[in-house]
C-alpha cells in the first residue's frame, strides 16, 4: 500500500467547511485522513508549512486540440499545463478534427487520457453534427460513450428549433447541456467589445447584445423544454442579469460560469493592437466587469474557468482583425483568482477554491473536488504569496499566447497530485 502525508499546511476544503492547519494522509490513491497532528509514518512526506492544500482543481472548458491540431497541443502537453497550475480535472471541448460528435473521437480521447495518466480529462461531444448546427449528434451514443456534457462550445446553435430539440434529448438521457452564447447576425465580423476602445482602434466590433440575446434564448428553452442548462463563458452585464433572475425564477436546472479573464482584465488591453488580448467572447469595458464581479459576489455565477485555447505563433501573428481567437489559462488560473478577486478583497480564497473545484464538480456530477476521507486523493498545494511573471520561457503548454505574460500574478501551484501520486513538484513535471 502507497501511502503520502502531507503535513501542516493550511487545508482549504470548501465542501467540508474546512479552512484551518491540518495534515492530509493517502493510501493507494484515497484520502484516509484529515487531521491536526497526525503522526502516522507514510512513503513519502511532504512538508507544506506555510502552503496552501485545497482539492485539486477542475477546469470546465479547455481546449486540447488533440485529435487534429496537435500542432497548437496535445492533450499531454495541456496535461502539463493543467498540472502546473493545480488543476487535476478537465472538460475537454469537442472542435477538434474531426469533431466529437460521435463515439469514436470520445473513446479516443478517454484512451489517451488514461495512457498519460497525467490528470483526469472529460471529454464533451458536439450537440450537432459538425457543429454545423443544422442536425443533432446522437446524444445517447455520446453519453455511452463516455461524454460529460454536450455543447458546440467554439460556436453557438443559432437554430431555435434545433436547440429546442437538444433541449429535450438531453432531458431524456439525462446529460449536461453547455451553451455557448452568441448571436451571429449580431457579430457579424466583431473581433473585439464594440465600445469607445474598439472606435478608437478603428475595428470592427460584437455587441454585448449578442451575448445578451442568447443567454436569454437558452433560459427560455431550458424552461420550456427542461434539461440541464450550463451557461459558457459570461461576460456582459445582461448575461449575468438574465441568469440572476432565472436562477431566482427557479423554473430550470441553470449554472453558470465566467473565464477568469473575464473578471481581470478590460477590453484596454486590445490597445497596441495586442492580438493576445483577441477572445471570444471579447474583453469588456469595465461596467461588465464590475457586473462579473458582483454577479460572483452573489453566487450568480458558479463557477470559474479557462476557455484555454492554444495556438501557434503565425496565429496570433496576424493583424487583428485577421488573428486567432483565444489565450491559455491552465497554469494561470489559480494566480488570476487569487490576484483579482482575493487580494482585493472581493471574495474570501475558499469561496475562490469552491468555485474552481466543489462547484464545477456538483455541476458535472463527478465525485472530485473535495478532501473528504475516502475520495481520490486529487490534491493541489500553493504558495498564495509567491509572485510570479508568466512568460513563453515558463509555460508548459504548446501555445504561447497568454494574455498574463508580462503581468505580475500572486500565487503559484508547489504540488499537484493526481490519485495520490505527486504528478508536478515545484516547477517540474515528475514521475510517480
Amino acid at each position: 500500500m502507497t501511502t503520502l502525508l502531507i503535513k501542516n499546511g493550511h487545508v482549504i476544503d470548501p465542501a467540508n467547511g474546512i479552512d484551518d492547519v491540518h495534515d492530509i494522509l493517502v493510501a493507494d490513491g484515497k484520502i484516509q485522513k484529515v487531521e491536526a497532528g497526525l503522526n502516522d509514518t507514510a512513503d513519502e512526506v511532504i512538508d507544506a508549512s506555510g502552503l496552501t492544500v485545497t482539492p485539486g482543481l477542475i477546469d470546465m472548458q479547455v481546449h486540447f486540440r488533440e485529435p487534429g491540431r496537435e500542432d497548437r497541443e496535445t492533450l499531454e502537453t495541456g496535461s502539463w499545463a493543467a498540472l502546473a497550475g493545480g488543476v487535476t480535472s478537465a472538460v475537454a471541448m469537442p472542435n477538434l478534427k474531426p469533431v466529437a460528435d460521435n463515439q469514436t473521437v470520445i473513446e479516443f480521447i478517454i484512451k489517451r487520457s488514461n495512457e498519460l495518466d497525467l490528470i483526469n480529462i472529460y471529454p464533451t461531444g458536439s450537440i450537432t453534427t459538425g457543429q454545423e448546427g443544422a442536425t443533432l449528434s446522437e446524444i445517447n451514443e455520446l453519453k455511452t460513450s463516455g461524454a460529460i456534457a454536450i455543447t458546440d462550445d467554439g460556436v453557438d446553435v443559432q437554430d431555435e428549433g434545433i436547440l429546442r430539440r437538444a433541449f429535450e434529448y438531453s432531458k431524456t438521457c439525462d446529460i449536461l447541456l453547455m451553451s455557448h452564447c452568441e448571436t451571429n447576425t449580431l457579430t457579424e465580423d466583431g473581433v473585439m467589445h464594440e465600445g469607445w476602445v474598439s472606435t478608437q482602434l478603428g475595428l470592427a466590433g460584437t455587441p454585448a447584445a449578442s451575448e445578451d440575446l442568447a443567454v436569454q434564448k437558452n433560459i427560455l428553452l431550458a424552461e420550456m423544454c427542461g434539461g440541464r442548462l450550463h451557461l459558457l463563458h459570461n461576460s456582459t452585464s445582461g448575461a449575468v442579469d438574465a441568469i440572476r433572475r432565472a436562477k431566482q425564477a427557479g423554473k430550470a436546472t441553470i449554472t453558470a460560469e465566467v473565464s477568469v479573464q473575464h473578471f481581470a482584465l478590460t477590453d484596454e488591453e486590445c490597445k497596441g493592437y495586442n492580438t493576445n488580448a483577441k477572445m471570444y467572447p471579447p474583453l469588456r469595458s469595465q461596467d461588465h466587469v464590475d457586473a462579473i464581479i458582483a454577479a460572483i459576489k452573489d453566487d450568480t455565477i458558479d463557477a470559474f474557468t479557462t476557455d484555454h485555447a492554444p495556438h501557434i505563433e503565425p496565429d496570433k501573428l496576424q493583424p487583428f482583425d485577421k488573428a486567432a481567437f483565444g489565450s491559455t489559462g491552465l497554469q494561470t488560473s489559480f494566480a488570476v483568482m487569487n490576484t483579482y478577486l482575493v487580494k482585493p478583497g472581493h471574495i474570501s480564497l475558499s469561496k475562490g477554491i469552491s468555485k474552481m473545484s466543489a462547484e464545477p464538480a456538483k455541476i458535472l456530477g463527478i465525485d472530485k473536488g473535495t478532501l473528504s476521507v475516502g475520495a481520490d486523493a486529487d490534491i493541489a498545494i500553493f504558495d498564495i504569496n509567491k509572485d510570479w511573471v508568466p512568460s513563453n520561457e515558463n509555460r508548459l503548454s504548446k501555445g504561447k499566447n497568454c494574455i498574463f505574460n508580462g503581468k505580475t500574478l500572486t500565487g503559484q501551484a508547489q504540488y499537484t497530485i493526481v490519485g495520490g501520486r505527486v504528478k508536478f513538484k515545484q516547477g517540474q513535471i515528475v514521475a510517480s
